[in-house]
């Protein structure tokens, strides 16, 4: 009588052990029920630290973002001297304001370490002046951490002391970087009204919210899950959906509008699209959504420009791309 009992419930318990959710690699779109079953599955794994604080938002109404930087220190400090963020001492003079990076610091260029420490202490003296400064990860961010280095340069790996010490440096739980870029960088950022991405924000995704993506994406770093479905092609880092028009500017702003419905937002900035060829920030779908990926490093034209973004006291906003001859309203 117990041998059928309990090869009954051995039967049941393997059964409840193949339906539990795991980590997939496909790139196929992530349902929001599944997306949350993943999540509880992984909240009792592991403690891997707190979230990025961005409680102390800025009180001054301006928000600044730029682009992708791709290990550029001259470049930074000239965009970032534009914007009136910084002095010539590379030290913070925005004040209260915020001021969003939306990703690619890394690859191409030689200064990463310099590029990143400099938002290092740009994050300290923000938050000391009462403003605050926002780091988006770009897919080269996912990549070097996740070991792809196909775009790192010989000087940058110099500027390390060799590949290895490069490797250590970049380990999200033991490395100096990696530490860094882990406390205090997350896959996308909501403001009062915009939301900002590296790579174009799908509705799939969206419909999510950005509290899920971001815990979903420090779980898989976490967890060295560099394939996960949130970094494949359709996810916010690499998909360029919305800045290519894929199917046609009707369906692309119809994609958009679904994407601001299911955050609540008037727009969506993103950067990974470079605009190199113009130099200057794209808008489309009447000011919906903008890429502000103007090719600022030297390895895409050194182009300057920033996002601009001033909310007034009566709710309305203003949004001007900043531009070495001066700013123009978009």
């Amino acid at each position: 009588m117990l041998r059928p009992l309990f090869f009954g419930a051995l039967v049941f318990l393997l059964f409840i052990y193949w339906r539990q959710p795991s980590s997939s690699t496909s790139s196929a779109p992530v349902s929001k029920g599944k997306a949350e079953r993943v999540i509880r599955h992984q909240a009792v794994r592991h403690n891997s630290g707190a979230s990025p604080d961005l409680s102390k938002a800025s009180t001054s109404g301006r928000t600044v973002a730029v682009g992708d930087l791709h290990s550029d220190l001259a470049q930074t400090l000239a965009v970032l001297r534009l914007a009136n963020m910084i002095d010539q001492n590379q030290n913070w003079s925005g004040g209260k304001d915020t001021l969003v990076q939306t990703g690619d610091i890394v690859d191409r260029g030689p200064d990463t370490i310099a590029v990143y420490n400099l938002f290092d202490n740009l994050r300290k003296q923000a938050k000391a002046a009462g403003g605050l400064v926002v780091n988006v990860y770009g897919n080269h961010e996912v990549m070097n951490l996740g070991g792809d280095l196909r775009y790192v340069t010989e000087e940058d790996y110099a500027s390390f002391g060799g590949r290895q010490k490069r490797k250590e440096a970049w380990d999200v739980r033991t490395g100096w970087l990696g530490k860094q870029i882990y406390s205090n960088f997350n896959i996308t950022y909501k403001s009062a009204h915009t939301v900002f991405t590296h790579g174009d924000l799908e509705p799939e995704w969206a419909r999510l919210g950005v509290d899920t993506l971001n815990f979903m994406a420090r779980d898989a770093i976490w967890n060295g899950q560099f394939r996960a479905p949130i970094f494949q092609g359709d996810g916010p880092i690499w998909s360029r959906g919305h800045a290519m028009q894929e199917g046609g500017e009707e369906a692309t702003c119809k994609r958009i509008e679904a994407v601001k419905k299911a955050l609540g937002v008037n727009r969506l900035i993103s950067g990974h699209t470079p605009q190199y060829q113009t130099g200057k920030i794209l808008s489309i779908c009447n000011g919906s959504y903008m890429v502000i990926d103007v090719g600022i490093s030297k390895y895409y034209g050194g182009h300057l420009a920033a996002l601009e973004i001033i909310e007034h006291n009566d709710g309305t906003e203003s949004v001007y791309a900043l531009y070495p001859g001066g700013k123009r309203k978009v």
